[in-house]
């Protein structure tokens, strides 16, 4: 309109064509499909000695995962989580510093066995049949460079 004010909504239509071409409202939209990682960080927590001293005395599975959770290690309690993550927090060989620190989920078990394979297994599924980095047997393989003399 003259006036300034914006004009109201209509049709246009093209002068020698039959195309109508309605204002619409554009939306944006994800272009991108939804990310498998897990976005929900409710139920993670850091691996801390406070955090620790919190946890119960009973069986059940876990996972240990870095800032961005990703699953490092997945095991279980032996009868005794707050002990269990406590060694692992201690151990310099399972869980090596990193930026960010550790963080991990839990979950009780009565039977820790049958629980622990079917988180492992679920795992697989998920990952192309692999298993985390702290759960594989072999050691990571370590690629030695060549030394090139100038």
């Amino acid at each position: 309109m003259r006036d300034g004010s914006p004009a109201p909504l209509q049709s246009w239509r093209r002068r020698g064509t039959a195309t109508v071409v309605l204002p619409t409202l554009f939306v944006a939209c994800a272009l991108l499909p939804e990310p498998g990682m897990i976005t929900d960080t409710r139920n993670w927590r850091r691996l801390t000695p406070e955090t620790i001293a919190d946890l119960p005395e009973a069986g059940a599975v876990f996972e240990v995962a870095n800032l961005v959770r990703t699953v490092q290690f997945i095991g279980g309690a032996s009868g005794n989580l707050r002990a269990r993550l406590a060694s692992y927090a201690q151990e310099d060989l399972k869980l090596r510093p990193i930026p960010g620190g550790y963080y991990f989920r839990y979950e009780t078990a009565a039977k820790e066995d049958e629980a622990l394979a079917e988180r492992l297994n679920s795992y697989r599924k998920v990952h192309g049949g692999i298993v985390p980095a702290g759960n594989g047997n072999a050691p990571a393989a370590v690629r030695i460079a060549a030394r090139r003399a100038a």
